[in-house]
């Protein structure tokens, strides 16, 4: 007849108890490395689905950083030539004013002499105007490799070709604007209109109503460069904003999925603390050799 007196051996039993020892420390641990680095996914195994979701988050977030990288520098470029031109057509309605006085039947060789060189000298600004830069490159020279647009006499010494910039996907901007757009064709541009004025003033105001006229027309071609680029940094800045909101939202999502929620873990941190501690109590009764154990 069976003995009623039945004993699990003290091996099993043992190896049991460490088991599920392991097993709660094992939980104590992945809760206490959540608490640790606020992150509910670690490694892949920790929830597959969510894992592929994440990365593809944190590729859509690096894509969305390098567009607004490219968004900074061609509003930097479109601001830069905005107020370029703004200083340009400042200068050009100077210069309207000096031809009208100079045009007055009254005004004298001596007067005409100091217009002539104000124009002059709004000649050589305008110059200077051409050849801003931006991050050591002129926005008016295109794809040119120097660094000028303009050469001291005046001449387009740049290429002109767009500079664009990949704001969104599918979406290109051009930053740049091409000097013979804004001041003309060789032969045909303000520097030439603006010498040509001087000499007129100095020696043939005769001249001056018919340039003055090519000057109206020029300086409404830079006007409407100007209106141009400001309908390009309105759409960069709105593509800008998008651009942040896309950022956040996506930043959020990934939270959402990544990010441990900190007082749900600690939660069940001190539950499974307290388990291990039982469990380590009676494991350790458990397994507690006695002298019959070791007579056996």
């Amino acid at each position: 007849m069976p003995s009623s007196d039945f004993r699990m051996p003290n091996s099993l039993l043992m190896s049991n108890s460490l088991s599920d020892l392991q097993s709660v420390f094992a939980k104590l641990t992945d809760l206490q490395d959540q608490a640790a680095t606020l992150k509910r996914l670690r490694k892949p195994s920790d929830a597959p689905a969510d894992v592929v979701s994440a990365m593809q988050l944190h590729a859509g977030i690096n894509r969305n950083t390098q567009y607004a990288t490219n968004i900074g520098d061609a509003s930097a470029w479109l601001g830069t030539a905005d107020n370029a031109l703004t200083s340009a057509v400042s200068q050009l309605q100077r210069v309207n004013t000096l031809v009208v006085q100079a045009a007055n039947a009254s005004t004298d060789s001596n007067a005409r002499a100091g217009i002539a060189a104000e124009i002059d000298a709004i000649r050589s600004t305008m110059i200077s105007i051409a050849n801003t830069q931006y991050a050591g490159r002129p926005v008016f020279a295109g794809t040119a490799a120097g660094n000028v647009a303009y050469d001291t006499n005046g001449n387009y010494v740049g290429i002109s070709a767009p500079v664009e910039r990949n704001i969104s996907p599918g979406q290109r901007v051009q930053v740049n604007v091409n000097g013979d757009a804004v001041f003309g064709t060789p032969g045909n541009d303000l520097f030439t209109t603006l010498a040509q004025i001087s000499a007129a003033v100095r020696s043939d105001p005769s001249q001056l109503t018919t340039l003055q006229g090519t000057l109206n027309t020029q300086t409404t071609q830079v006007q409407n460069q100007l209106a141009e680029v400001g309908a390009r940094f309105q759409r960069v800045s709105a593509m800008q904003t998008q651009n942040s909101s896309d950022a956040v939202t996506m930043k959020q999502n990934l939270s959402n999925i990544e990010d441990a929620d900190i007082a749900q873990v600690m939660m069940q941190l001190q539950a499974q603390q307290i388990a291990y501690q039982a469990a380590l109590e009676a494991t350790a009764k458990a397994i507690q050799p006695s002298l019959a154990d070791f007579l056996r």
